[in-house]
């Protein structure tokens, strides 16, 4: 699935310009890390947004780079669900405190 930047902030809960700013850096990684449909014109894939979120700091940092597994497109689908269950739970607490 590919969503705009507006929509991966929303689904990430996080500012556009953050999201802009892990678009270059997952640019950066194709074809090391990503193959070539990992951003397509505008459109970024959700499974690669996610599983560079979750493993950002490692790939940034050169000795644990080497510890990163390789992409897995289902196991990122897991950790977007993982994301998107914790917001819904923060969501209902939200509405029950209020």
């Amino acid at each position: 699935m590919y969503a705009n930047k507006v929509h991966i902030a929303e689904i990430f809960d996080i500012s556009y310009s953050t999201v802009k700013k892990r678009e270059k850096e997952i640019r950066e990684e194709i074809g090391k890390r990503y193959n070539q449909y990992a951003i397509i014109g505008k459109l970024i894939n959700v499974a690669v947004f996610a599983d560079y979120e979750k493993y950002r700091g490692m790939l940034a940092d050169k000795n644990l780079r080497k510890y990163v597994p390789e992409f897995d497109i289902y196991e990122a689908g897991r950790y977007l669900e993982q994301l998107q269950g914790k917001q819904m739970q923060q969501g209902y607490e939200e509405r029950k405190i209020v």
